[in-house]
């Protein structure tokens, strides 16, 4: 009884001390290939080609549409630590110093806050977890779980196949709005609790894997949480789509942000 007194008494205290936020913050998920290509995934994209002239044309079109959102901070992903050099990287980019890259965060992200007169972009990301997808599958190789490396391996090449064959026919709109789509979001999210069953009883490799996923990106969002003031009227989040399901599922939960989808703003 005098614990369940004392946490009725602390939510009483936030509500009056105004923890809960009146106005929400709205936040923008942009959960995007990566457009340079780095071979930083388990599964192997073709090059989207993106410095192509057709592909500017395409890009511009998405940054054109997110600065009518106004985003008041862009996070990206970029290790906390390497926020110098964003910054350096990033007044170069408004001095007219520097040609900007193929990569997503230069073309997407170094665009819309120049011209939103941003001071700077925020670094996030944090990258200190054992993704250990090696061991995983050696566990589920000596287990002899055949059906389950086979599964693996048809996603996989299903992941593959499906962007290789969308850089083909769709423009970065589109793929970028399949990429953020619900049935997207929850394959990327459902996906990693397929892990679980890797290896003999006793090893606990596919829980290990599994959780440490969720703790980057809990780190992640730990991140842009402590850069908020309360004071941001909207947010954008450009990371790679793995991450961005992630964080939609765990941003769902606080009242002080509001999830804007990305259909809405790449309409």
């Amino acid at each position: 009884m005098k614990k369940i007194l004392t946490l009725c008494l602390l939510c009483m205290l936030f509500a009056v001390s105004g923890y809960t936020q009146q106005k929400k913050t709205q936040v923008l998920l942009l959960g995007s290939f990566h457009f340079d290509n780095p071979g930083l995934d388990v599964a192997k994209f073709e090059n989207a080609n993106i410095l192509s002239a057709q592909r500017q044309r395409e890009v511009l079109e998405v940054v054109e549409k997110i600065k009518q959102f106004r985003p008041d901070k862009i996070f990206i992903e970029v290790p906390v630590e390497g926020q110098q050099r964003l910054d350096s990287s990033f007044n170069k980019y408004k001095n007219g110093e520097l040609k900007l890259g193929a990569s997503e965060i230069h073309q997407i992200a170094y665009r819309v806050a120049k011209e939103l007169s941003h001071p700077g972009l925020y670094a996030v990301d944090y990258t200190e977890a054992d993704f250990a997808f090696d061991s995983l599958m050696r566990s589920a190789t000596a287990a002899k779980q055949v059906e389950f490396l086979q599964m693996l391996q048809r996603e996989i090449e299903k992941v593959e196949k499906d962007f290789n064959e969308s850089l083909k026919t769709k423009t970065v709109k589109n793929i970028l709005l399949h990429h953020n789509s619900p049935e997207v979001i929850q394959e990327s999210v459902g996906i990693y609790y397929e892990f679980l069953i890797a290896g003999e009883k006793g090893n606990h490799v596919g829980s290990y894997v599994t959780s440490e996923w969720w703790r980057r990106n809990m780190v992640i969002y730990e991140n842009i949480l402590k850069t908020l003031n309360g004071k941001e009227e909207r947010i954008l989040v450009l990371f790679g789509s793995g991450h961005t399901a992630l964080l939609h599922e765990m941003m769902k939960y606080n009242k002080k942000l509001e999830l804007v989808p990305l259909a809405d703003v790449l309409k």
